[in-house]
Parts: structure tokens; C-alpha cells; sequence
């Protein structure tokens, strides 16, 4: 598996890669909710899946970046959902996660995206109706084995 982030490439010893790959949208907080982006690579690890992760996630992110700063994590984010085999969103319950809606109406006729989303998000029934609409798979549950196994299913 290849982990890509903004700021760097970790390789976690895949013999091979194939052209597939993930894009873990969804709740970031900047940098203030609990990093499940890091339990679920860890979960697609362990089932031995060999594709390219794309995790927005910066280790030290400053949340009043400058223009510049700003400008590169956008652009990074777009072109790697863009160029994504599936988007994994995960949208936790304690959140806004504006941005990750904005990405759930812009992708939503992709047929690329899973949503994670419990009827505790302030936003559920948005989130509900959109997938329903647009035929996305809605997955109420956040265990991390789950979503991990989800992104499996969806990929193959």
C-alpha cells in the first residue's frame, strides 16, 4: 500500500500496486477531530489491500495557513479526488465538516463515493436524501474494519 499525503509519500511494503485508489474524505476538524483516517489506513493494511491511499490529513497543520498554504492543500485535495478510484467520506457525529459536503455535492454523481454517516451528524437527513438521490451507498456505521471493508467492496 501507498499512503500519499500532501506532504509526503509513505510506502507500507505492497509488492505491487495496481492503478486503484482511495481518497479518505470527510471530518478533519483542522487537524481537531480524532484521526481515523490513520485507523482505517491501518485496517486496510492489515486485510493486505494493494492500492494508493490518498489522505488529506497533514501530521502538523496550521489552522490559519497562509494563501499559499491554503491554495496548495486545495488543489492537492481536488486533483486527488478527481484522479480517485473510490472517495471513502466519513462524516463524524460531533462535526460541521463543511468542506466534506461541499465534496459530497460535487462528487455525488460520480459513482465513486461511500458515505460513513450516522443519524447523529447535524446534517444527517441532507446527507440521507442526497445519497438517496444520487444512488450513493450510505453506511451508517463508523467502526473502522467496516469502512475498510466497504472501500474492499467498492473496489473491486
Amino acid at each position: 500500500m501507498i499512503i500519499i499525503t500532501p506532504d509526503e509519500i509513505i510506502n507500507k511494503g505492497a509488492n505491487s500496486i495496481n492503478t486503484k485508489s482511495v481518497f479518505l474524505a470527510g471530518t478533519i476538524d483542522n487537524g481537531n477531530s480524532e484521526d481515523w483516517q490513520a485507523t482505517v489506513i491501518r485496517e486496510l493494511n492489515n486485510l493486505g489491500l494493494s492500492v494508493e491511499v490518498y489522505n488529506p490529513r497533514r501530521k502538523n497543520w496550521n489552522p490559519n495557513p497562509t494563501k499559499k498554504d491554503l491554495e496548495y492543500q486545495i488543489k492537492w485535495e481536488q486533483e486527488h479526488l478527481d484522479n480517485s478510484t473510490v472517495i471513502a467520506m466519513v462524516l463524524a457525529d460531533n462535526s460541521k465538516s463543511p468542506i466534506s459536503l461541499l465534496e459530497l455535492g460535487l462528487y455525488a454523481r460520480s459513482n465513486k463515493l461511500i458515505v460513513f454517516c450516522t443519524d447523529k451528524f447535524y446534517r444527517f437527513d441532507n446527507v440521507r436524501l442526497t445519497c438517496e438521490k444520487y444512488h450513493i451507498e450510505l453506511v451508517q456505521d463508523l467502526h473502522p474494519l467496516i469502512i475498510a471493508n466497504k472501500i474492499i467492496s467498492k473496489l473491486i
